[in-house]
Parts: C-alpha cells; structure tokens; sequence
C-alpha cells in the first residue's frame, strides 16, 4: 500500500492525458446532444512486475526502448454523448509491445498485447467560475474491462529456463472525476482521475490523466500532457499468480464535436 500511495503522490504531480478528459468541456454544458470524438497517441514507459512459474520477475522498458521496437502500436480512442449535465462516454485502448532484459546473469522476454474497454456514465457536479477562469467538475462511475495476452520467457543459469503464455482478462467498477479550467476562451487545462479493482477484478487499478488543450474552434481541438495508468492483478493460479503493470508517458490528442 505504501508503494502504492507513493506512485500516486507522483503521478499527481503531472497534468496528464486526452482520454477521459473534459477538453472544450464548457462549450458542451447546457446544449441539447452532443457528440464528442476524441483520439491519442501514448509513446509510453512500462514497468511489469510479477510472480509466474514460481519465480518473481521486475522488467521495466524506457520510452525509448518501446519506440525502439518496431512492432510496438498504442492507440487509445473515446466517443462520448451528452446532453445538459448527464454523459455518457466509452473509451478504448489497444496496445502491443515486447521487453527484453538481462543483468547479465538472470533475463526475462516479455511480450503482450493488451485489449482496454472503459464505459463511464457522468453527470457534472461543479459549475462555477475562478474569476474570469470557468471552472468545470465532473463525477463518473462505470467499468474498465482489461484483456492481456502475455508470452513469458524466463532464463537463468542456476534455476533454469521457464517459458510459457497466459490470457487473463477481468473487469473493475471504477469511480472517478475530470475538471477543466478555462484560461482563456481557446486554451484551457483538463484533468482526469479514476480508481477502481477493490478485489473485484483486479487489486487495485489507478488511472491519472490531463492536458493542456486549444481549441481552435467549437467543433476541433488539441490537446497535449501526460497519463499514468497502474493496476496489480491476482489470482490462485501457479503459471501466474501476480501481475502488476504501470505505463506512462506523453500524450498527444485531438477531439471533434458535434
């Protein structure tokens, strides 16, 4: 826990992603329907922990070393509709990689893709104003569907080699909330948070996200920051009991109302 509560004490120190997040939010309170399409690129760190085999593993694999690969593919999406105070959004995330580390000694291989489904439903708590800056605040509740399809290959000298695959998948109920913060009436800051897991799927599962976005006009938007996402899953199996992922990094987003 205290490993945990440490990572977020970070991760909050940073403004971070598009998805999930209240770009153009203050245009979109108030209207009849809307549609809001948003899609980002995440060039990201990773680090993976876990037990597998009988054998605890710790890998880690720098934003270089991912855009290294030239397999490696990260696409992260959401539509989102709304009406007054009330949406509904889904958002989607799909990414493929590979790690590879050694001391020397002991290495690991480290493959997966990942398959990421996170349907929310909101209502906006907050509407308010920081002098001339409005102020927007959000909470949402939903469900994160997470699928990982992993290839493992231990090596050692002294305790052998141990190779296998594993799909696991499971869903979280997840709670959370985004803000945004209008500087001026093109640029603005959006931020999101999301916690969920508690034993239900997965252990813990943390999303933190926000941007600096501009938007250009009322239907079309950049936005630009950083996401960090953290979940630890468990279960009874010996092949892997334990796995634990964190990846962050950059993110680049653009978004299309309606």
């Amino acid at each position: 826990m205290r490993t945990i509560i440490q990572r977020l004490l970070v991760a909050t120190a940073v403004l971070a992603s598009m998805c999930g997040s209240a770009a153009a939010a203050e245009a979109e309170a108030g209207k009849d329907w809307y549609v809001a399409l948003r899609f980002g690129y995440q060039p990201y760190q990773l680090d993976v922990e876990g037990h597998a085999a009988g054998r605890d593993f710790d890998r880690s694999a720098s934003l270089s070393d991912i855009m290294d690969k030239t397999d490696t593919t990260i696409l992260g999406g959401e539509a989102e509709f709304g009406k007054g105070k009330w949406f509904t959004s889904l958002g989607a995330f799909y990414q493929k990689s590979e790690v590879s580390k050694s001391n020397g000694v002991d290495g690991a291989d480290l493959s997966f893709k990942e398959y990421v489904l996170n349907p929310l439903v909101g209502y906006r708590v907050i509407e308010t104003k920081m002098g001339d800056m409005p102020l927007l605040v959000d909470a949402m509740a939903g469900l994160q569907y997470v699928k990982v399809k992993l290839e493992l290959d231990l090596y050692s000298p002294t305790l052998g080699n141990n190779s296998g695959s594993r799909d696991f998948n499971f869903t979280d109920p997840m709670l959370g909330a985004r803000a945004y913060l209008g500087i001026t009436k093109k640029l603005g800051l959006a931020s999101s948070f999301q916690l969920g897991g508690f034993g239900v799927g997965s252990e813990i599962n943390t999303i933190l996200a926000g941007s600096v976005v501009y938007n250009f006009t009322d239907w079309f938007a950049l936005s630009g920051g950083y996401k960090y996402w953290y979940f630890k899953y468990e279960n009874d199996e010996k092949i892997l009991s334990r796995y634990e992922q964190t990846i962050q990094g950059p993110v680049l987003g653009v978004q299309f109302k309606f």
